[in-house]
């Protein structure tokens, strides 16, 4: 599929029909959205409590790990909303 020369509503619409896929495919392996979404859930979480950490504000958080989970869960909730397929 060519893109159009001129940015316009036509690159739009082929993103949304890539998106509306359930799985990207990268040569011959197939990635499921969802893995993705996960994937990108965990490195906002991990960067959050990096600069917690780093910040000293870990240190009111009562249970670091059990916090960062419900962080992923939460930024992967967020991403996958935002860019829903």
């Amino acid at each position: 599929m060519e893109l159009p020369s001129t940015m316009g509503p036509f690159v739009f619409a082929n993103l949304g029909v890539a998106l509306n896929r359930a799985e990207f495919r990268f040569g011959e392996v197939l990635v499921p959205w969802v893995l993705i979404i996960g994937a990108l859930g965990f490195l906002a979480a991990w960067l959050v409590v990096t600069v917690m950490e780093y910040t000293g504000l870990s240190r009111y958080v009562w249970h670091l790990p059990l916090f960062f989970v419900g962080l992923v869960v939460l930024f992967s909730s967020l991403i996958g909303l935002a860019v829903s397929p």
